[in-house]
C-alpha cells in the first residue's frame, strides 16, 4: 500500500478530558492505534524504547506494538484515541478489537494488510496543528454526524499523512534511500547488506547502523520485516502454496520461511492462513 491510498476505517475513538485508564503493565494493540495528547507531560515505552509526551505529542502505533504509559492526569488534560485499519478490508468489524496484554496476546487477531513503509514502524511526533482536526474527527464520530464515518476517515487520513510526513523528514537523505531501495528489492533472495550498502557506496556497517537509528531495527531484521509482510499478504490474497510464497518473497527455503514466520507471529504460515481466512468475527 502507498501513502496516497490509505482510506482508514475507524472503530473507535474518544476523547477523554477527566481520565485516562492506564497501566504500567505491556499492552499490545491488534489494529492502528492514535494518540494525542494536551497538556500533560510523562511518557511512553514503545516495543522497549522510551519516547517522551508533551502537549501536542501524536503517536502512531501499527498494528501489534507493544507499549506503556507513564502519565498523570491534570485538570487541563485531554487525551484523543482512535482505533482503526489504514484501509476497508476489513471494514465489515465495527467494534473496536480490544487491547491484549503480554499473557493473552493472539497474534492469529492482528489483521493483515499491506502497511505503507511510512507507517510501518511506530511514530511519535510533536504536532500540535493536529489538535483542532483530531479532535474534530473524533467528536464527529462519536457524534454520528451525517456521514460521520466517511467524514471522520478523510480528517485522520489528513492527521496521518501529517504524522507520515513528519517523520520522513526525520531520515537522513541517504537513509530515505536506503529504505526505499530496501522495499523494491526485499523479494530478491541474493539481496544481502553488502549489496545494498554497495549500491551506496557505503560499508555495510555505516548502512545498518543507520538504518537502525532511523528504525529501530538492523538492516538485516528489516529486509526480513519486508519479506515476512508481503509474505502474509499472499498467504491471505492467494493460492500459492507455503514454497511458492516462500520463494516469491525472497526467502531461500521454505523450511527457513516457516521458521522464521513463526518466530514473528508464533504460529507457522499454514496455520495463519487457516486461521485468518476461517476465523469468524
Amino acid at each position: 500500500m502507498e501513502l496516497y491510498e490509505l482510506n482508514p476505517h475507524i472503530r473507535y475513538a474518544r476523547l477523554h478530558k477527566e481520565s485516562f485508564y492506564s497501566t504500567k503493565s505491556t499492552s499490545i494493540c491488534y489494529d492502528c492505534r492514535v494518540f494525542f495528547f494536551e497538556n500533560i507531560t510523562g511518557d511512553i515505552v514503545i516495543n522497549g524504547k522510551k519516547h517522551a509526551i508533551v502537549s501536542g505529542t501524536a503517536i502512531y502505533l501499527p498494528p501489534a506494538s507493544r507499549y506503556h504509559f507513564n502519565i498523570s492526569f491534570k485538570k487541563e488534560t485531554r487525551i484523543t484515541v482512535l482505533d482503526f485499519d489504514l484501509c476497508l478490508d476489513y471494514s465489515h468489524i465495527k467494534s473496536s478489537l480490544g487491547t491484549a496484554n503480554t499473557h493473552n496476546f493472539d497474534p492469529s487477531r492482528v489483521l493483515a494488510y499491506d502497511l505503507p513503509a511510512a507507517l510501518a514502524a511506530p511514530i511519535v511526533k510533536h504536532l500540535p496543528k493536529l489538535c483542532s482536526l483530531l479532535t474534530e474527527c473524533t467528536e464527529g464520530f462519536i457524534n454520528r454526524v451525517s456521514l460521520y464515518r466517511e467524514r471522520s476517515s478523510a480528517m485522520l487520513k489528513l492527521c496521518l499523512l501529517e504524522i507520515a510526513d513528519g517523520d520522513s523528514r526525520q531520515h537522513s537523505e541517504l537513509g530515505r534511500q536506503v529504505l526505499e531501495y530496501v522495499h523494491k528489492n526485499c523479494e530478491r533472495p541474493s539481496l544481502t547488506n553488502e549489496e545494498i550498502a554497495a549500491a551506496f557506496n557505503y560499508h555495510p556497517y555505516h548502512v545498518s547502523r543507520l538504518v537502525k537509528k532511523e528504525t529501530g531495527m538492523a538492516l538485516r531484521s528489516y529486509v526480513i520485516d519486508c519479506r515476512l509482510r508481503a509474505a502474509k499478504d499472499l498467504l491471505l490474497t492467494t493460492r500459492y502454496s507455503i514454497s511458492d510464497i516462500a520463494f516469491r518473497t525472497g526467502f531461500c527455503s521454505s523450511a527457513y520461511f516457516t521458521k522464521i514466520f513463526k518466530e514473528s507471529t508464533g504460529m507457522t504460515p499454514k496455520d495463519y492462513r487457516r486461521r485468518r481466512l476461517h476465523t469468524e468475527i
